[in-house]
């Protein structure tokens, strides 16, 4: 049995099933926010950007990124909230949000979910913590400018896995739609140190790949390389 199987069940369970709002709270905060659907490749937000509304991802997921310079800062997926910090600051984007598949979306006016979070404290909690990790993932990303390309790959890697994007295969998690490139920006590394890793990882049975896919066989040589840790920033 390959010892992908149970973590990766686990994690994409917990992105699927963790919403950070309710069904409830959706409808609370209706009529002022409204669903809209976008295709695969749609922008939903650009960088410098001045608006204050927020995204609520039903299904689906998105990637924040920049292209000049190129860089993949997150890949985020359903129950997550994005953009919470416009309305908060009034100041523009810091990134652009493009949808990685085809996704579902509550749009929130800034004042509305602002005044939502004044009355539902646990849910001003939740935004609070999510902030504090996204505060921290950045942090550890700025530590990775002194981790060789193999650690700082495997540490891509398991941030897309973390998203839930991946989808249970015979032989592995299938990983569709991420090319070299998108993996190099993930990683900030270049292009080619990320095929003379992947070679590494296909030769050791770690990973296989395919058109603009790769399945990931044996996530605990994943974890051991990225030597992968939680803790605070204090």
């Amino acid at each position: 049995m390959c010892s992908h199987t149970l973590n990766n069940m686990e994690r994409s369970t917990q992105a699927l099933w963790d919403p950070l709002l309710s069904d409830e709270d959706q409808d609370a905060l209706k009529p002022e926010a409204h669903t809209v659907s976008y295709p695969k490749g749609a922008t939903l937000m650009k960088i410098n950007e001045h608006s204050d509304y927020v995204v609520y991802l039903r299904s689906g997921h998105v990637k924040s990124c920049t292209s000049d310079p190129r860089a993949i800062f997150g890949i985020h997926g359903p129950g997550s909230v994005l953009g919470d910090l416009a309305p908060l600051t009034g100041e523009p984007r810091s990134a652009d949000l493009v949808a990685l598949t085809p996704i579902d979306v509550l749009h929130i006016p800034g004042d509305r979910f602002i005044k939502f979070l004044l009355v539902n404290p646990q849910t001003h909690l939740a935004v609070t913590q999510r902030l504090a990790k996204r505060v921290r993932e950045m942090s550890e990303v700025q530590e990775e400018s002194f981790m060789t390309s193999e650690r700082r790959l495997a540490r891509a890697m398991l941030r897309i896995i973390d998203s839930g994007i991946g989808k249970e295969g015979e032989n592995g998690l299938v990983i569709a739609g991420f090319t070299q490139d998108d993996l190099a920006d993930l990683a900030r590394i270049s292009r080619e140190s990320v095929s003379a890793v992947i070679r590494q990882f296909k030769t050791r049975g770690t990973i296989a790949t395919g058109r603009v896919r790769f399945t990931i066989r044996d996530t605990a040589a994943i974890e051991a390389l990225a030597m992968r840790r939680d803790r605070s920033l204090i």
